[in-house]
């Protein structure tokens, strides 16, 4: 497998695709594509894989991904899982020619122009504000016309108004070529889908095809971080929506991740979050 360059389908004459996704899960195969991508969760959690990071999402959550961004999403319970429930969202596709090579230059629309340069890190929604911008893309799905492109603009200038994450510390800017893509979607898919197992370098680096020290430095140069802080980076996130299940122990947390013990996935938990597992799932339910 490799990142995979996707084409979003336009009816002709749209500038703007709506798009819903619903089923089981969502696409899990590292891809990218031209286009802006503006999405709302309605149904479904797990981690979003964006540049070279990783934030979770949950049902109410709205992401902006830059163009040319490759990410997946992988849902926190396998769609064979007897308690998934499956997977809705609404997604908005556009490209800053869309609507014509100048039209976000004019003065008026500066600030969106300036958001859409910033989705190149990938920003995640995160105050008060996120219930009305989810609404405002469900609504979406029963627009046309005019009106598509009126709220698409009132809801860019409601994500610039809004508090943010960036999921990239900086521009996340993609050049690998081929053979390198392959590479990265298998090493990020293996550890995806083997997240509980004991994974070694040795393991990965096998996958790879690579000795451990080319393959430590190949992993480092493409996603600038060591394998083993992506590898707790995403048990720590899997964890966290582990964590909102209360009747889950935070013991049993720890081993369904892929800790071998308790005292390392607590270190772990409060140098990502800077909260314990106890602190954060208490802020998190109430």
């Amino acid at each position: 497998m490799k990142p995979i360059p996707f084409k979003i389908p336009k009816s002709e004459g749209s500038s703007l695709r709506v798009q819903i996704d619903e089923g089981p899960h969502f696409y899990d195969r590292l891809h990218y594509h031209n286009e802006i991508q503006v999405t709302t969760i309605q149904k479904g959690e797990g981690i979003l894989y964006s540049g070279n990071n990783m934030v979770q999402f949950n049902p109410g959550d709205t992401f902006i991904l830059g163009s040319n961004i490759p990410h997946l999403m992988k849902s926190a319970k396998p769609y064979f899982s007897p308690d998934s429930n499956g997977v809705y969202s609404v997604s908005l596709f556009f490209d800053q020619n869309s609507f014509g090579s100048d039209f976000f230059h004019i003065p008026e629309l500066k600030n969106i122009y300036a958001l859409l340069g910033k989705s190149k890190r990938g920003i995640k929604v995160i105050d008060d504000c996120n219930k009305y911008i989810h609404q405002q893309i469900l609504e979406m799905v029963d627009l046309k016309n005019t009106a598509l492109i009126i709220q698409l603009l009132h809801i860019l200038n409601e994500i610039d108004k809004t508090s943010k994450n960036y999921i990239n510390s900086d521009v996340y800017r993609f050049s690998i070529n081929e053979k390198d893509g392959q590479r990265l979607n298998d090493i990020i898919s293996y550890t995806f889908n083997r997240l509980e197992e004991d994974i070694t370098i040795e393991d990965i680096a096998s996958i790879a095809n690579l000795s451990r020290s080319q393959f430590s430095r190949y992993f480092k140069l493409h996603t600038r971080k060591t394998y083993i802080e992506f590898l707790n980076e995403l048990r720590i996130e899997s964890a966290c929506n582990l964590l909102l299940d209360k009747k889950n122990t935070i013991e049993n947390i720890c081993y369904d991740v892929g800790f071998k013990n308790l005292s390392n996935f607590n270190r772990q938990f409060k140098k990502i979050k800077q909260l314990t597992p106890s602190e954060y799932r208490s802020i998190r339910l109430k």
